[in-house]
């Protein structure tokens, strides 16, 4: 009898062991998901308020437009992040963006931005918007593009933008090339009702016009210096021709001339008018 008693102890305690030992597990287990869920949050993309996108042109890296975002800081709530898009379309991060931040600014460039790649910075722009909503949420964007920055984001729109990219919504070319630089096709002028000869690249943009988004607001600025209808490297002609292309494609296209100091092709970042213009066609309602 009291051996009986023994073995049936015995077995009581073997299954309170086991049973807290299947506890332990379970309870393990939970807390090892729960630790998983909190990390995959942490992993999450940070949402960010409608940020402008910067590209420069031939050869401009990510610290082109360093001046330009000096002068635009409203407070220190603005925010910028620089990334560098590699040859084989990988991106590389430089700052970081915050949900606070009020107008965030991103500034992309490629590795190599010389005029023999232009025809595939579009596409490598667009795999530079993938990687960024790898990092940040938004919507909508807005884009300032100077010089060859221009093209790209046009040849993104026709033909590499994808259905799940973000809108753009507002889109500022500074002294963009669309009918090249040549005198050859450009009259040195700065009124006119259509260029003196069409390139094969503006050809190749007007005949995908279609393409584009039809609510864009676009603001297309030309500098000139000493009335000679160029800023010195582009005329303004082949800047102006960008009409060809989407004023009858989008919602809002609209031009501007600026004349007086810092009007050079490369001194069109800094210009003082063009900031309070980049200003209030972004930021302001």
């Amino acid at each position: 009898m009291k051996q009986e008693r023994t073995v049936k102890s015995w077995m009581i305690q073997l299954f309170s062991m086991a049973a807290l030992m299947l506890l332990f597990i379970f309870l393990g287990q939970k807390s090892l998901i729960v630790f998983a869920d909190k990390s995959l949050e942490n992993n999450q993309p940070t949402a960010i308020q409608t940020p402008t996108i910067m590209v420069p042109g031939t050869n401009g890296t990510v610290d082109r437009f360093d001046g330009l975002i000096k002068a635009l800081k409203v407070n220190e709530q603005s925010e910028v992040l620089k990334v560098t898009v590699a040859t084989d379309g990988t991106a590389s991060f430089s700052g970081k963006l915050s949900p606070s931040s009020e107008h965030p600014i991103i500034v992309v460039a490629f590795d190599d931005s010389s005029d023999d790649t232009l025809a595939i910075q579009g596409k490598w722009y667009q795999q530079a918007l993938e990687a960024i909503q790898k990092k940040y949420t938004f919507k909508t964007y807005n884009y300032l593009g100077h010089s060859n920055g221009g093209l790209v984001i046009t040849s993104y729109l026709e033909n590499f933008r994808l259905a799940d990219d973000p809108e753009l919504n507002k889109l500022i070319t500074l002294g963009t090339p669309y009918n090249g630089t040549s005198s050859k096709e450009n009259d040195a002028v700065t009124n006119f009702s259509e260029v003196k000869q069409v390139s094969q690249s503006l050809t190749s943009y007007v005949q995908k016009r279609h393409e584009l988004p039809s609510t864009i607001k676009m603001l297309n600025i030309a500098g000139e210096i000493e009335n000679d209808a160029t800023d010195g490297t582009v005329p303004v002609q082949s800047v102006f021709s960008g009409r060809m292309i989407y004023q009858e494609s989008i919602t809002d296209y609209q031009e501007l001339l600026i004349q007086g100091e810092k009007t050079k092709h490369s001194e069109l970042v800094e210009n003082t008018e063009v900031i309070q213009q980049l200003r209030s066609f972004f930021w302001e309602k």
